[in-house]
């Protein structure tokens, strides 16, 4: 009976340790840091021209080309798997659309990878309009760029219809230019992206194994003493 106990405990034990060792592969890994590089393409300057709209950088954004390119500095993010699921940026970082005396900044940003989606807050004035989907990509990679790096480059970037209303209304774009703003590739957004390391499988399969035998040797033990502290039997006369 005491050796069928052990062989149970043993085995729940190695199965604790199986489950510890799949865990690591379902579980999110952050994203750490690195930066988000936005390159406005040429139309796109030429576009903001036309209705004579300046483009700069604000708060702890890099301006790399006056006017054109900027970088962000990426605060966060996961990975699932073998691939980015989404990456956010300092929400103190962005960029500001300029006409006259209106000035619109747009900031806080989200790439969500699955739906090619750039998202971020959209502030006029004391109007605040959160988390709005402002640009859509056509291509989006993401590819392993060294231990613990991932590279994440989106292409064919198109406002949205909401953030063309939103911002159209706001600088006076004319209704009738609007269709051909829609049809602008505003550029490129590409993150060099920091991952946290994640121990690899073989280290997981040792720690649930050595605590597997922990709890063997540790059950075994008890067994031992509690037989040693057992009263003995009586002898016969």
């Amino acid at each position: 009976m005491k050796a069928s106990s052990t062989g149970h405990t043993f085995k729940r034990l190695l199965l604790a340790a199986a489950a510890a060792l799949s865990f690591p592969a379902l579980a999110a890994t952050p994203i750490t840091g690195g930066d988000a590089d936005l390159v406005f393409s040429q139309a796109a300057i030429d576009t903001l021209g036309l209705i004579s709209v300046s483009v700069a950088g604000t708060g702890s954004a890099t301006t790399v080309t006056p006017g054109q390119s900027f970088s962000f500095p990426v605060t966060g993010g996961s990975v699932e798997g073998n691939a980015v699921v989404d990456v956010l940026t300092d929400v103190n970082a962005g960029v500001s659309l300029t006409k006259g005396s209106t000035v619109i900044n747009l900031g806080d940003f989200r790439v969500d990878v699955g739906s090619k989606t750039l998202y971020g807050d959209i502030t006029i004035g004391a109007q605040v309009v959160q988390n709005t989907a402002l640009y859509t990509f056509t291509t989006v990679t993401d590819v392993e760029a060294g231990p613990n790096a991932r590279t994440v480059s989106a292409s064919g970037m198109f406002i949205t219809e909401t953030a063309l209303n939103t911002l159209g209304d706001a600088l006076g774009v004319p209704t009738f230019l609007r269709p051909a703003v829609a049809g602008v590739d505003f550029g490129t957004l590409t993150g060099n992206l920091t991952v946290a390391a994640v121990p690899e499988p073989s280290t997981y399969a040792m720690l649930g194994l050595g605590l597997a035998g922990i709890g063997f040797y540790s059950k075994r033990r008890r067994a031992a003493a509690a037989a040693s502290e057992a009263p003995a039997a009586p002898q016969a006369a």
